[in-house]
């Protein structure tokens, strides 16, 4: 059995995030290398066409550098995270439809991951994340 290289596996939000997640930001993530007249261009999506949107998370079970991720989404506009809990700069979030693509990083030379997801939104109440059985 082969793998084709970039495949995207689905996972679930709560095996990548087990103590939930904060969207710090939302960006466009730009194209490597430049076109004429030095102007960068978005990004887009090599399956959808769509624009690609980086938004950076801080990840409270993630150690050093493992605590800021970023997740990949592709979408027509930019994507609009959560809402902060009020009274705070926190906005917890859910990704959904997440997939998470192996590579090796050449600096490092070790496995890691490139995240996506088809949405988000905020958390459910505490205790009603997941679906009755």
């Amino acid at each position: 059995m082969a793998v084709p290289a970039g495949h995207r596996f689905p996972i679930e939000f709560d095996t990548v995030f087990p103590e939930g997640a904060y969207v710090t930001g939302v960006q466009p993530v730009m194209e490597y290398g430049q076109t004429g007249a030095g102007v960068k261009r978005q990004a887009k999506d090599e399956r959808s066409g769509e624009l690609l949107w980086a938004v950076s998370v801080t990840d409270p079970s993630g150690k050093g550098r493992q605590a800021a991720v970023m997740v990949k989404m592709a979408a027509s506009h930019q994507p609009v995270p959560p809402e902060a809990i009020p009274g705070t700069p926190f906005r917890p979030v859910v990704f959904e439809g997440l997939t998470a693509t192996p590579y090796v990083d050449d600096r490092t030379k070790r496995m890691a991951y490139s995240l996506r997801a088809v949405g988000m939104r905020q958390p459910r109440a505490a205790g009603r994340e997941k679906p009755a059985a």
